[in-house]
């Protein structure tokens, strides 16, 4: 006789009716909803007014429609990607830059005629991330682990 048992846990059933995974997918839903606001939040500091923005980072952000459960320490983990349009040429090189990452943590040019120039030079953090895990948590009663796939 063996004592393994077979159960997919995503199909446990919680208390206010939703499986655990429609749970989680609601859970990374509502992350994203808050992570869009805290970008929203963050756009609406600065209005350009020698380029127009084409909001291509705050779209370019999703949730993965299959959620995955780790075993390791027992968290449960949302997996919050970006596709190609979260990415623009840089200016300077033929690389490509993250504009997510690049916004998020800020910037500062070391040396060039515009290193004093706010928002072309240097830009502070706007923390838009780290935020919305913060709002995000306040109400995870689940202990959802979020992780940005950087």
């Amino acid at each position: 006789m063996s004592n393994n048992l077979d159960i997919d846990i995503m199909k446990l059933t919680l208390p206010n009716g939703r499986t655990l995974e429609k749970q989680m997918k609601y859970e990374a839903k509502r992350f994203l909803k808050i992570l869009q606001e805290e970008i929203d939040r963050w756009y609406s500091l600065y209005s350009p007014i020698i380029y127009q923005r084409t909001y291509d980072m705050r779209n370019s952000i999703y949730a993965e429609d299959l959620v995955r459960v780790s075993t390791s320490g027992n968290k449960l983990q949302i997996e919050i990607n970006y596709d190609d349009t979260a990415f623009h040429k840089s200016l300077w090189h033929d690389s490509k830059i993250n504009s997510i990452l690049l916004m998020n943590e800020g910037y500062h040019v070391s040396n060039d005629w515009h290193r004093d120039i706010e928002n072309f030079g240097y830009r502070e953090g706007g923390h838009f991330l780290e935020n919305a895990i913060e709002r995000f948590n306040k109400e995870n009663y689940f202990g959802i682990d979020i992780e940005i796939n950087y």
